[in-house]
Parts: structure tokens; C-alpha cells; sequence
């Protein structure tokens, strides 16, 4: 590392309060960005998970790489990171809330159910107070599940237009014979909501017949197929395709603007209309027709190209796609007073000019603006005699460094965009094994080291996947580097952000800068910030614990003084907390933090004790909506060639098409799900077993006597009812109700019923819990008016996730070697949390499993001082020698 370089290091991690009060006398503007930074903290999130493909059933593992935003450094601001799976169809599947663990890392996993559709899922996290700047810049990865089903069958779609509508004609094979069979019931479910209705498909003989009107294919054009085949259902995602081939091109002079009587560079990107790239040729015409230059896209859909605007002429281009149609587009109208940067890389050097119209005369109190990550790293005046600035390349870290030229008044007059691709930001890594081949089931001993670019060794943690390299792809279009440098600095979707980024690749490093030229640094409001308007409110502060808030009311007025109690319960009591209202009757309990499953119930009570207050809660846990983002579709053809199934050993999958294989993070550490036996708050380990329309039935009860006697620890004598010689209370549907006549109530109409000590109710009613309480549900409620009591509410919260640790079988013993249980792992060793010493070594061992395969290594992280560490290029090979 150079000593410009160096200073520059810890320039950026020392611009604390020293740095802030020399500029704020030098360099006014350089302040200001300083400020935002203080004022507006931000925070990067890469997850790295085990895999990106999955069976239905299988578990998601993954480790949240929470970063500075400006460091890029292991941060520990946001106590929580929130981690979604969201189906095809952009439906909240599963949300999981994580903490750091005692070292300051967040992991976790998702189980996915097995009866998910097949199709192209959404892995998203994201910080509460990353919301302030929206979800353009959470964290997204595609994450593929297949249902062992589609191994036995398969769909074949033809669309055909309909005017404005779409025509879908549907057949079934059998991937057996290749025969087209019939299923016993088929329906479409739509991208409406979560409870569309399913819609019938017709069959005229064995070719299905669906009918997609205008509106139902007018937003995500995603719908789910179901189809029964002898009790197994079929069930998988599809896009309803734009039978238009249409494409649109938008184009991007250099910095800007085009000014007239000066060569520029023009950049351009193709999109068709599922948001993806289109490939295109084109050729310029000005406004008399005469062809002026050709050009065509050179990656994902963009290219570049010089461009002459000679003056009184327009242009406008005319682009045709691989299937021949052809659109015309106009080019950005020239101007005569404009001026616009143009940077350029020549031999490690970046060298930044102006150009401008003849008679454009440049202020001389214009300043050059650069900053990365919002950090300014140049503010000087522009010197107008001469032609450019050069930059070494040392002189920038890794990252996008936004310049901006502004006039005297900070307007912005020209902006670019350019990659500083440092060196000293990534690491070297080097993985050692203690063997050149492994045998089944053998012991694999590890050994990894991370050093700097001059070799010196880095400390830090990774999280590292070994996954056997036959049965799962690569991800290849992502990686912690990709996130945390790139997709995560630019607004809008980014296809294969990995392709920008190949070491020693001049193609890549071309369209890198297109990309620059394309796309927006947006993280900050930059032209307000000039102005000295940082932004200072923040909607999402920095989430440091669970808050429960509200409003109390008393009959007459706010509730003044009172008190207020909040109880945590999951299988039993976890915690209580009191708090106070204000004089407007405004409470917030803080400090609160339970894991998932823990319900809340906050009573309130005025100073005197009388229940007659009204509780309002304020919206707990509020998340972002979703939005449209594109998605990566698996054709057909590449999905029956290359299968994650296929991929899987036949051995796994039963013949009947169940998945029936040991996948030990799903046949082990998975927990199961049961089904909610009652929905009732007042539910805990410490009730008795719950009564439901079930026993009911079986029973044949007839009246509520005859249930309350089956209930343990209840006694009835005539129409007194006691629990453990004493009367408890009653809550019916939630509500605490005294004197009830249970003659009122009929057996048929209850949902379920049971009874929890007074250990449990006593905290939650007081006195009147004491003794216990009866808990009754009745199905439709038992009058309409039934409400919870007006002073008592129960909320829900998103608790936080308890870490479970990945199961990896151990072969130490000669009978577990020998053991004739198949190990048909996918995942080989998953551990989110491997420390890496002062000495940049960490050691890891596992065991191989039955297959014989290549295994690759995947570690992913940061060092102590954020270099970047990413590697997945080592192969582990395992014989087909048992052990």
C-alpha cells in the first residue's frame, strides 16, 4: 500500500471532531458532508447464505454481514436486522428478526414449508433505519426452491394474444414416458393478494384452456399453477410473458449534458419489458436523415459511444433487437451553454476535464466536488487554465467516487461517476487442506488465511458455506464485494453486478464505466446538502430495542396519572414492565426485547384503580411495502437440463415423488412446526390441555358442564364451577367476564377450551387471576359487542429469532462410519461465525458425506479494518473410497 494511500486510510477513519473543526474553518463544504454523515448515519447489509438453490422443506441458512456505511467496517448500531422470503409473487412468505450474538454477528435461517411453489423466491434484509432512504438500497437475492413433484411432472405453456388479453393453453407430461396425462383438478391462483381465489382451468381433452384478462395480468403478470395428479399436488410460479417484444433505450451523455461543437461520450441502456436487458444494434441519424454512426449493446444491454452534436442539428436513433423490431428513439436535445465532466482512466491515473460549449464561460469561483460513501475526499476550485486534474489511483479507496462540479452559488452544474477499483480494500486468501483427496465420510481439516495486499495478516470473521459442487450451483452474479462496493451505492435494480467486477478484464472494466454513467449515487440529497440543508429528521431512528407505545384515556379526559403494566408471555411469563403516561396520556415501554412467539398485553388502570380507561396502540413494527422488483426467470429448457433435482441423487427422492432424503438440516436441527391449537393469548405450557371442536365431537358432549368436567383440575357442582377447590375467573373470546351464567352457552358453538393457573393469570389480572381462569372461544363469539376489555390490549410483537446451530453429522466413531443411514447432504458445513485471529488464521474441520463429488469453499466477510474478504474458488475432492 502506498503512502498516500495510508494517509488517505486513516484520514477516513479519523474524521472525527479534530477533521470536523479544521475544516469547518478551511472548507465550508467539506463540513457539511461531514455533518450529513453525522447527522444521517447509514448502515450496508450483504447476506450471505449456505446456498441459492432449495427443496421445498429444506432450511434456509444465512449470516447478515451488517456494515458502516462509510468504513464498511462490522457495525453494531441497529441492534436488529430484519431478514424476509418473499415468493414470486412479492408475498411476505416468512420474516425473521435477528440480534448479534455476544461477538456482534447476526445469523440465522429460514425453514421453508414443504408445500411452497416452485419458482424464483426473494431473500431481502434491511435495518429500520435503512427505511429513511427506502428500499432501493436493501439488501436482495434471488434464492431459488424447487418441489420434488416437478421431477415427475412438468408443464408445457403456449400464450397466444387475445386483443389486450392473454390466452394460456396448459399441458402435462409425465417425466417418466414423456406422455401428456391430465391432472385431476387444475386452478390458477392470481397476484391479487395473499387470499386470491382460484380459478378453474377448463380442459378440452388434456390441453387445459385459461383466459388472463386485462386486469388481472395489469401488475406483476405472476400466477401460481396447482394441479392434482392421484392426491399429489404440482404447484409452481410463472411469469405471463409481454408477447409485444417491446424494448425500450434511454441515452446519457457524459456528466450530464450534450454540449454543441464538442466530442462526448454517450452512454445508452436497453431494457425490454420485464425490467431486464435487451441487446440491441443501432444506428444515429440527424434530423435530414443522414446516417451519422452505428453502435450496439456490449454487455447486459449498455454500450457507448462517441458522440459530435454539430451546431442547429438533432439526432435520434434507430435500435432493433435480436427479434427484428425496430424503434426510433430521440437523443438528449443539445445545448449552447452547458458544461459537463469527462473523466478518463490512463495508466492508473484519473484524469477529469471540462467540456463546454464556445461560448460557455465557467465561473471562477467554481469548485470540484469528490466524495465516497458521502465522505469528501476533494473540494478545491476549479483552475480554468487548465484543460484537467489528474488523480492518482492510489488516491481514492475502492468504491464509487462522485464528483460534482458546482458554480459559486453550489449548484450543480455536471455530475459523474467513476469506480475506484483499490486494491487495498480486498484481501488475499489462501485455504490449505491436510489431505489431497478425501474418502467418503472422511474427517476434512481446514486451514484458511487472510492477509492484506502487501501480506500482512488480517483479523476478522467470515462466514463460510462448503457445499458439494454436483448438486447445487454457484451464485456467480453476487457477492459481498459486489453489495457492498456497487448494488448497494446505486438506486435501481443492477443485473449481475459480479460481471462489472472480473480482476484484469478490460471488457468488465468498460462496462463498469458505462454502468457509472447510467445510474445515480443517491444515498444522500446532495443538492440540498450543498446548500446547507442536511437531512437531520429521521423517520426510522436507529432501532436499539423493542418500544411499545400508545395512548391512554380516561372517561373523561387523557389519562394524567395512572399506571400502566406490560406483560411478556411465550410458555410462561418472561418479563413485566411499568411505565407511565404523559400529561397528553402518551405511554412507550422500552428497553423490551423477548424472542419470536412472545405475545404482549398492556393494561392500564388510573391512580385510584379503576379499569375505566380506554387503550389506543400505536402501529407496532411497521415494515416497508414491497415493490416490483425483476426477477431472473428460469426458462424451461435450462430448468430440464440442469435441475437442481436432476442434481440431486436419485437415491433422495421417493418414487412417488415426496421428498424422502436426510438432509440433516432438515431431518435433525429443524424444529417442528406444530399446528396453533388455540389462538388465545392466555395460552402458555403451564395450561392444561386445550379442548377443541375435535374432542367436541368425538365426545359427543352435550352441554358446557360436560366439557368443563374434562378438563383437568376443574370440578362442576351443579352450576357452580371450581378449579382446584377455588372459582376462577372467566374469559370468554378474550374477555374478562364476571358472573356468567354458563347455561348461556352452547357446546356446539365452542372452538376451544382450557384452563391456566393462577401462577400465570394472577400476574396478568391481579386479584382476580389469582385463581385461575377458564378460557372459552367460541366460534363466531359469543355476542357480537364482545370486545377485550377497553383497559387491556394484546399485541403481538416480532420477536427475535433464537440461533440454532447447523448439524453436521460426525463419523469420529467405527460404528457411525459404518452406519448404513445415507448422507445425501447438499450443504456439507455451514458456521456463520468463524473468527479469524490476529495472526489471520482460523482452523475448521467437517466430515465428508456419501456422494463423490468436488466441494466447494465459500467464505464471505469483513476484517477488523474493512478490507473486503471473499473467496469461492477451492475445490475439496472427495473419492468414491468409503472410509
Amino acid at each position: 500500500m502506498k503512502l498516500r494511500s495510508i494517509i488517505l486510510l486513516f484520514t477516513l477513519l479519523a474524521f472525527g471532531a479534530i477533521l470536523k473543526a479544521q475544516d469547518s474553518i478551511d472548507n465550508p463544504v467539506k463540513k457539511l458532508f461531514y455533518d450529513q454523515i453525522s447527522l444521517f448515519p447509514q448502515e450496508k447489509i450483504y447476506v450471505q447464505t449456505d446456498k441459492s438453490e432449495y427443496l421445498t422443506g429444506e432450511t434456509i441458512w444465512f449470516r447478515a454481514h451488517l456494515v458502516d456505511a462509510v468504513f464498511l467496517k462490522q457495525a453494531n448500531a441497529s441492534r436488529y436486522v430484519y431478514v424476509e422470503l418473499v415468493n414470486p409473487m412479492n408475498h411476505l412468505v416468512q420474516r425473521v428478526k435477528l440480534r448479534p450474538d455476544s461477538t456482534g454477528c447476526f445469523y440465522g435461517n429460514i425453514e421453508t414449508e414443504q408445500e411452497l411453489g416452485e419458482g424464483n423466491y426473494l431473500l431481502r434484509a434491511y435495518t429500520r433505519v435503512m427505511q429513511n432512504i427506502g428500499e432501493d438500497y436493501f439488501f436482495t437475492k434471488a434464492i431459488y426452491i424447487a418441489n420434488p413433484i416437478s421431477e415427475r411432472v412438468s408443464a408445457n405453456i403456449k400464450y397466444h394474444a387475445s386483443g389486450s388479453s392473454i390466452n394460456a393453453e396448459i399441458q402435462f407430461f409425465s417425466k417418466f414416458d414423456n406422455k401428456e396425462i391430465r391432472p385431476d383438478r387444475c386452478v390458477v391462483s392470481l397476484a391479487e393478494n395473499n387470499t386470491a381465489k382460484e380459478r378453474e382451468v377448463s380442459f378440452k381433452e388434456k390441453i387445459g384452456l385459461y383466459y388472463f384478462s386485462e386486469k388481472e395480468i395489469a401488475k406483476e403478470r405472476t400466477f401460481q399453477l396447482k394441479a392434482e395428479f392421484n392426491g399429489k399436488i404440482y404447484k409452481k410460479y410463472y411469469k405471463i410473458p409481454y408477447l409485444n417484444k417491446t424494448f425500450d433505450v434511454s441515452f446519457f451523455p457524459e456528466g450530464g449534458y450534450a454540449p454543441i461543437g464538442t466530442t462526448m461520450t454517450m452512454a445508452f441502456k436497453s431494457i425490454n419489458s420485464n425490467g431486464l436487458s435487451e441487446d440491441v444494434k443501432g444506428q444515429i441519424f440527424d434530423d435530414q436523415g443522414q446516417l451519422c454512426r452505428e453502435f450496439e449493446t456490449t454487455h447486459l444491454g449498455m454500450g457507448s459511444f462517441n458522440m459530435y452534436y454539430a451546431p442547429g442539428k438533432k439526432y435520434y436513433a434507430v435500435c432493433t433487437n435480436k427479434e427484428n423490431v425496430s424503434k426510433k428513439f430521440n437523443l438528449p436535445e443539445p445545448s449552447d451553454s452547458v458544461v459537463s465532466l469527462k473523466t478518463s482512466w490512463v495508466h492508473d491515473k484519473l484524469y477529469v476535464n471540462v467540456l463546454k460549449t464556445p461560448n460557455y464561460k465557467l465561473q471562477s469561483q467554481s469548485q470540484l466536488i469528490a466524495h465516497i460513501r458521502g465522505v469528501p475526499v476533494y473540494a478545491e476550485l476549479w483552475d480554468s487554465t487548465k484543460n484537467y486534474i489528474v488523480f492518482d489511483k492510489d488516491f481514492f479507496p475502492a468504491g464509487i467516487v462522485h464528483f460534482l462540479l458546482v458554480d459559486s452559488n453550489r449548484n450543480i452544474l455536471s455530475e459523474r461517476l467513476v469506480f475506484s477499483a483499490q486494491k487495498s480494500t480486498f484481501t488475499k486468501t489462501v485455504t490449505q487442506q491436510d489431505k489431497d483427496k478425501y474418502k467418503l465420510r472422511d474427517k476434512i481439516n481446514l486451514s484458511i488465511k487472510i492477509t492484506d495486499d502487501n501480506n500482512e495478516p488480517l483479523s476478522g470473521n467470515v462466514s463460510i458455506a462448503v457445499v458439494d459442487s454436483k448438486k447445487t450451483n454457484l451464485d456467480t452474479t453476487s457477492s459481498i464485494v459486489s453489495t457492498l462496493l456497487l448494488s448497494s451505492e446505486l438506486k435501481g435494480y443492477i443485473e449481475n453486478p459480479m460481471s462489472y467486477l472480473q480482476i484484469n478484464n478490460k471488457a468488465s472494466e468498460l462496462a463498469l464505466d458505462v454502468l457509472m454513467m447510467t445510474q445515480g449515487w443517491r444515498r444522500y440529497d446532495i443538492p440540498n446538502l450543498l446548500k446547507g440543508n442536511p437531512v437531520k429528521d429521521m423517520k426510522y431512528p436507529l432501532e436499539l430495542s423493542e418500544e411499545v407505545s400508545g395512548k391512554a384515556e380516561g372517561v373523561f379526559s387523557t389519562l394524567k396519572e395512572g399506571n400502566l403494566s406490560l406483560l411478556a408471555l411465550k410458555d410462561s411469563v418472561l418479563g413485566v414492565s411499568f411505565t407511565k403516561p404523559d400529561k397528553a396520556g402518551k405511554f412507550i415501554f422500552k428497553n423490551l426485547e423477548y424472542p419470536e412467539g412472545t405475545k404482549y398485553i398492556i393494561q392500564a388502570n388510573t391512580k385510584t384503580g379503576s379499569r375505566k380507561v380506554f387503550l389506543e396502540m400505536d402501529t407496532l413494527n411497521q415494515n416497508p411495502s414491497f415493490k416490483n422488483l425483476p426477477r431472473i426467470e428460469k426458462s424451461e429448457s435450462v430448468a430440464e437440463e440442469d435441475s437442481l433435482l436432476k442434481r440431486v441423487s436419485n437415491a433422495a427422492i421417493a418414487y412417488d415423488g415426496l421428498k424422502n432424503y436426510d438432509l440433516a438440516e432438515v431431518t435433525v436441527t429443524a424444529k417442528r412446526k406444530l399446528p396453533s391449537i388455540t389462538e388465545s393469548p392466555y395460552y402458555s405450557v403451564m395450561s392444561s390441555s386445550v379442548i377443541t371442536t375435535k374432542e367436541i365431537d368425538e365426545w359427543h358432549l352435550l352441554t358446557v358442564y360436560d366439557l368443563l368436567r374434562r378438563i383437568p383440575g376443574v370440578t362442576v357442582s351443579g352450576s357452580e364451577v371450581m378449579f382446584r377447590g377455588n372459582t376462577p375467573m372467566l374469559l370468554l373470546d378474550n374477555v374478562p367476564t364476571e358472573g356468567f351464567d354458563y347455561n348461556m352457552l352452547s357446546v356446539s358453538d365452542i372452538q376451544d377450551a382450557f384452563v391456566t393457573p393462577g401462577t400465570t393469570m394472577g400476574a396478568i389480572f391481579g386479584s382476580r387471576g389469582a385463581n385461575g381462569a377458564i378460557v372459552i372461544n367460541t366460534k363466531r363469539g359469543f355476542v357480537q359487542k364482545n370486545t377485550i376489555s377497553s383497559n387491556i390490549k394484546y399485541v403481538k410483537a416480532i420477536g427475535y429469532q433464537q440461533p440454532t446451530t447447523f448439524y453436521s453429522p460426525a463419523y469420529e466413531r467405527e460404528e457411525d462410519r459404518k452406519s448404513k443411514k445415507p448422507d445425501y447432504r447438499t450443504t456439507i458445513y455451514w458456521n456463520p461465525n468463524v473468527q479469524i485471529g490476529l495472526n489471520g488464521i482460523a482452523n475448521l474441520s467437517f466430515f465428508a458425506a456419501d456422494n463423490p463429488s468436488d466441494y466447494i469453499v465459500i467464505y464471505e466477510g469483513v476484517s477488523k479494518y474493512g478490507h473486503l474478504i471473499h473467496s469461492s474458488d477451492k475445490l475439496i475432492t472427495v473419492s468414491e473410497d468409503k472410509y
